[in-house]
């Protein structure tokens, strides 16, 4: 009779495992890649620099830098630009109109740059499309229930966006689940269609009056090969999900051993209790990129000897190589800073604050791949 019920126990740990990963096989990589020349150090010299001029733009807080395939650098910077620059760095203009009219946003949230094309999403909730030369193509309105839709892919053949859904203050003060959702947009009728969602739980406090504020310690990460195959994060662990669009399901997880980074303050109380303590740990995952067909997770590992220590898998989810790229900026504690950039033909893009206060754009050369 022991033997029957611990048969059982095994078979029902293995079914909440498996429904645990949504029924999806999980790949369980070795702690160390494939590659021969694994944990080599990637520089970064640079080949371009944008500097903050005061004509025509100044420089807040640029967001994430879009490249297009013909080399032009776009990007929002506050809620009140959208800066256009060509191939050799030199300021084109800000896309940015505000208002409430057509063609006019009262808030920009994210950029993209295709071939031919320039895309803003921002409020009230629309996309704006816009060709090479600054003229508006095409205004696509957008439903109000997304909140901060960034972009996945824009471009001829597919319009994706992400964000997350609005909490129902119903349930009062606590966690929740509150769903990120991946959407695709047709440009034709403006029809748009959840593809995909994706739970994270946040912490909401109800406020007198309704209003409500949120504390989540990671948020949806989402690229694509191609507008059908997806890799998300969604998890502030180290797991990767494989999101294929025409079989609307997570195909593939995959993952590898990963040491965690303690979190500076960390599982500590937040003042008067009004939030729940702050997490142990970073989000093992900083970002997501595409990089000639392969996956490049950049971890939140950033040493000082070595740099920021980017995991290479294939489109299968196997660990094939990992290497450091050089950081080359400090943080407020003089430690080696964890950069957001775009990798885009072999060249990091990244803002940089210098020594002086200025924030620059700089293009730099990866070499040592």
């Amino acid at each position: 009779m022991n033997g029957k019920r611990i048969r059982l126990a095994r078979i029902i740990a293995f079914l909440l495992g498996l429904s645990a990963v949504g029924w999806t096989q999980v790949i369980e990589n070795p702690a160390k890649p494939m590659a021969a020349n694994a944990g080599r150090i990637v520089t970064l010299k640079e080949e371009l620099r944008i500097e903050d001029t005061g004509k025509g733009y100044f420089f807040k807080n640029p967001g994430p830098i879009r490249v297009s395939p013909r080399g032009d650098i776009f990007f929002r910077d506050g809620p009140e630009q959208a800066l256009q620059f060509d191939a050799e760095g030199r300021f084109v203009r800000n896309l940015f109109k505000k208002g409430q009219g057509p063609g006019e946003l009262s808030t920009v949230i994210d950029t993209w740059a295709s071939l031919g094309r320039l895309y803003l999403i921002g409020y009230p909730p629309k996309i704006l499309v816009y060709d090479l030369e600054g003229n508006l193509v095409q205004e696509l309105p957008l439903r109000s229930g997304l909140v901060g839709g960034r972009f996945v892919l824009a471009d001829s053949a597919n319009l994706l966006v992400y964000g997350s859904g609005r909490p129902d203050p119903s349930g009062g003060t606590g966690f929740i689940d509150i769903p990120w959702d991946i959407i695709a947009i047709e440009p034709d009728d403006s029809s748009q269609k959840t593809i995909g969602s994706f739970p994270i739980p946040s912490y909401i406090k109800v406020e007198q009056g309704g209003a409500i504020s949120g504390t989540s310690w990671n948020q949806l990460q989402v690229v694509t090969l191609d507008g059908n195959s997806m890799f998300v994060n969604s998890s502030s662990e180290y797991l990767i999900g494989n999101f294929v669009r025409d079989k609307n399901a997570v195909v593939l997880r995959f993952r590898r051993p990963y040491i965690r980074i303690k979190n500076a303050g960390g599982g500590v109380s937040s003042s008067r209790g009004s939030k729940p303590s702050i997490s142990e740990f970073l989000p093992d995952i900083y970002a997501l990129h595409i990089v000639d067909g392969q996956l490049w997770v950049q971890t939140s590992t950033v040493t000082e000897e070595k740099g920021i220590l980017f995991d290479v898998f294939d489109t299968k989810g196997r660990y094939i190589d990992n290497f450091y790229i050089q950081s080359m900026m400090n943080n407020e504690d003089g430690e080696p800073a964890r950069i957001r950039m775009a990798i885009v033909g072999g060249f990091a893009y990244f803002k940089e604050e210098t020594s002086d206060g200025l924030i620059v754009i700089r293009k730099c050369r990866l070499v040592g791949l």
